[in-house]
């Protein structure tokens, strides 16, 4: 199993919740996410890339079995339309073993396209201050690049054949067997 490429992604993650944590303890008055948020961040069943799925299905198989069941069969009914299957009671059921994007979901994200800097973040987030600091930035760019890559070799590592040609959903991460 392409170890090599999950242990990189497991680096990429405790890099991504220092930078994180960082821009929390700096501006932690401004950033209103929390557990049982309002915002719509999970109201969204996004997609993954196969080593982040790979992540969740090890990380899934950890759990107790009534909490295996029980994801599962939330996954099972899930639609790409929805909320995350793991949204349960304003939390999500595997906070500590989330994706790169739902760790960084709501924080500024700094976008470069044809040379114009755009930033988005949760509107929740940051409304008294007039202009974000360079500071509190996660810089899309790179991160993507870092992830892509991760996600190669991932898939040039991995033996066994692998049935999905790009990304997945969430829900279809955790029907995976770890």
């Amino acid at each position: 199993m392409a170890l090599n490429a999950l242990k990189r992604y497991q680096t990429l993650i405790a890099e991504v919740d220092r930078l994180c944590r960082s821009i929390r303890q700096g501006y932690g008055e401004h950033i209103a996410c929390k557990k049982g948020c309002a915002g719509n961040c999970c109201q969204r069943h996004i997609s993954v890339f196969p080593v982040e799925a790979v992540s969740f299905a090890a990380a899934l198989q950890k759990l107790p079995q009534k909490m295996i069941h029980r994801i599962r069969h939330k996954a099972r009914s899930s639609t790409t339309f929805g909320p995350c299957p793991l949204l349960e009671d304003g939390a999500c059921l595997m906070y500590d073993s989330r994706a790169i994007i739902c760790r960084t979901h709501g924080f500024p994200i700094l976008n470069r396209y044809k040379g114009i800097r755009t930033i988005g973040y949760c509107q929740q987030n940051f409304k008294h201050l007039p202009v974000i600091p360079d500071d509190a930035l996660i810089e899309l760019g790179p991160l993507n690049n870092t992830l892509t890559s991760i996600n190669n070799q991932f898939l040039e590592e991995t033996t066994a054949p692998w049935p999905y040609s790009d990304r997945l959903t969430i829900g279809e991460a955790l029907l995976l067997d770890g």
